[in-house]
């Protein structure tokens, strides 16, 4: 229990520097880096989150679920490698989770922005 505010204080004090930079920038380079740190998030962290939210509730990955003969199980790194297939053969589902964390980070602020009206 003591380490706890022993580590919150850096952790605080970085995420608030980290804050005030990201602010002080220029308009057009903020949004390379929200888009970029979007983008970023939607290339690692969000197949795994997928893949183990899918195999908590669906079960598991079938790589090609039309022919139950030929389907062949996968681990979060088949479904990388699928994401990744999607992406560059530009399927519009795999787009849409590429943009979507971008996209909705942009509908919060414009949500914020008319809030403050």
């Amino acid at each position: 229990m003591l380490f706890i505010p022993v580590l919150c204080r850096p952790v605080s004090k970085a995420l608030s520097n980290a804050s005030r930079r990201y602010r002080s920038l220029p308009t057009l380079k903020r949004e390379l880096a929200a888009f970029g740190m979007a983008l970023l998030f939607a290339l690692t962290i969000l197949p795994v989150g997928i893949w183990c939210a899918g195999r908590i509730f669906l079960g598991d990955y079938l790589r090609d679920p039309g022919d139950p003969a030929l389907a062949r199980h996968g681990g979060p790194l088949a479904l990388i490698g699928d994401y990744l297939h999607g992406i560059v053969t530009f399927s519009p589902g795999y787009w849409l989770v590429l943009l979507g964390p971008y996209l909705l980070f942009l509908a919060l602020r414009i949500g914020l922005r008319f809030t403050k009206s």
